[in-house]
């Protein structure tokens, strides 16, 4: 059960929630909230990547904080291990955590 941390009324009298706050804790209750970064970063990944890379590129699932990448071919493939770490990096910077530990690009 999701409990009130905040006592604040409004002039009915009527507790004034944040709803935001109440379903991000309802969904870390029900072990939603690790599968919704999973789908953040479907949503982001152009942004992390840029558009030519993305075109060539499209994360697939993560597993046990590794971000399996589809990459179209061997060429992007080396190109896309070469910037392993930066991508690394601009992913967990714009998920706004160290969820991802690592990126398989198959």
């Amino acid at each position: 059960m999701i409990t009130m941390k905040d006592d604040k009324k409004n002039e009915r009298g009527n507790r004034i929630i944040n709803l935001k706050n109440d379903l991000d804790e309802f969904m870390e209750y029900i072990g939603l909230s690790e599968k919704m970064q999973d789908l953040k970063i479907l949503k982001v990944w152009n942004e992390c990547v840029g558009d030519t890379i993305s075109k060539f590129s499209k994360p697939v699932e993560i597993k046990k904080n590794k971000l399996y990448v589809s990459v179209e071919n061997a060429v992007w493939r080396y190109e896309l291990s070469a910037r392993k770490t930066e991508i690394l990096e601009r992913v967990n910077q714009i998920l706004k955590n160290k969820i991802i530990k690592d990126i398989i690009f198959v």
